[in-house]
């Protein structure tokens, strides 16, 4: 694998040669950004170690060049100012499009870069691929989709933090297009809140989870998760709808209600009415997205949660940024302190699930234990996976 490692400082270059020849790797060592511009224009490595402290022209700047020309190679950030700048870089390399295989303190570089490298040589990194474009929807399509009753559920597994076992589901809508293509929810849902269709969308998806119930009463669930927008909670007939579903699910499962952008609702009268009234018909309210974006602390105090859903980016960032897992552990702290049950979300690897339990999470979702399903696949899996427990027991 070929190196070019750009940092000011040459006397990193024995160290790095050092931990190269060791993993079998050939090393280009710069101290000048202008050489190492025209060394990656000229051939383009396998990786890139670049430092952020290089004088006049920093490991920022490298950055955004990086991203104006067009040259996609995964990088290591280098530096020795502390895990808060590196975490910030990080972010900015992410959102630029440059791929960051880590971040690596400089007073912890022999401890810390050879296993990058190691794990980089085993393996190809992943590929900064564009999905494919999704069709671009009209209000009008989408009003005729909604009645002609193409709004499907969608259902992915949430379980217990202590032993994985299954205690719900939340409910995702989907779209599935006359040509059978399956549309996410980001292609169909702003739209539907710019429009005004939002909640007969709602009142569609509703519909197909209570003409499901009792194909889920075997799994012993013990409650769905529905997303209510606030683009919704301002409307009288909202109300409606939740009583519909939590009569519908009455023998089957409990509801949990999901409010999102809480920070943008939380001032709002008609909204605390609504929650009050959601909560009296025995649904439980979760704040969605805490931690980020809308989500607002603030909220907690306004609103009647019983229920935090902590954002997928600080589990996502737990082993990149030291400061996304304190604040992690510290949200999961607050929760518990108010007593609210805590559900991480976007748990992909064991070793989140771990430090997950270590921190008292409560309850998990993610694609270690299972992506949205349909009903059908959804059934099948979890039977199958129920089962199985009876048997052991």
């Amino acid at each position: 694998m070929k190196l070019i490692c750009l940092d000011d400082d040459p006397r990193m270059e024995p160290a790095l040669r050092r931990f190269a020849k060791q993993l079998g790797h050939e090393v280009q060592f710069h101290t000048a950004s202008a050489t190492f511009k025209a060394q990656i224009k000229c051939q383009a490595p396998d990786l890139v170690l670049l430092d952020l402290s290089l004088g006049q022209e920093s490991g920022i700047d490298i950055i955004a060049w990086l991203a104006e020309a067009q040259i996609q190679v995964p990088i290591v950030l280098l530096s020795g100012q502390g895990d808060d700048l590196l975490d910030t870089a990080r972010r900015i390399a992410k959102a630029s499009g440059i791929l960051v295989l880590g971040a690596v303190s400089k007073g912890q570089l022999v401890r810390d870069l050879p296993p990058l490298l190691a794990e980089r040589s085993g393996g190809t990194a992943p590929l900064l691929i564009r999905p494919a474009a999704e069709p671009l929807l009209t209000p009008h399509e989408l009003e005729i989709h909604i009645k002609e009753g193409r709004i499907e559920p969608y259902f992915q597994p949430i379980v217990s933090a202590a032993d994985r076992q299954l205690r719900g589901a939340e409910v995702l809508a989907r779209l599935r297009l006359p040509s059978g293509q399956i549309l996410g929810a980001p292609a169909f849902i702003p739209l539907a809140e710019s429009t005004g269709l939002i909640l007969p969308l709602t009142a569609a998806l509703f519909t197909r989870i209570i003409a499901v119930a009792r194909d889920l009463e075997p799994l012993q669930l013990e409650f769905l998760a529905v997303n209510l927008s606030a683009a919704t909670l301002e409307q009288q007939p909202t109300i409606a709808l939740v009583r519909r579903l939590i009569e519908g699910l009455a023998g089957c499962c409990h509801v949990h209600v999901e409010l999102t952008e809480t920070a943008r609702i939380a001032d709002s009268q008609p909204v605390r009415e609504l929650a009050a009234q959601i909560s009296l018909l025995g649904a439980s309210l979760a704040v969605d997205d805490f931690g980020t974006g809308y989500s607002s602390i603030r909220a907690l105090t306004e609103l009647p949660f019983d229920t935090i859903k902590i954002d997928l980016s600080f589990v996502a960032e737990m082993f990149d940024s030291a400061k996304a897992r304190k604040v992690l552990i510290a949200i999961i702290a607050l929760g518990h302190s108010l007593g609210l049950k805590v559900v991480a979300e976007g748990v992909e690897t064991e070793a989140q699930w771990r430090v997950l339990i270590e921190s008292g999470a409560d309850l998990l979702q993610g694609y270690l234990f299972g992506r949205p399903m349909d009903i059908l696949e959804f059934v099948r899996t979890r039977s199958a996976a129920l089962n199985t427990t009876n048997r052991a027991a």
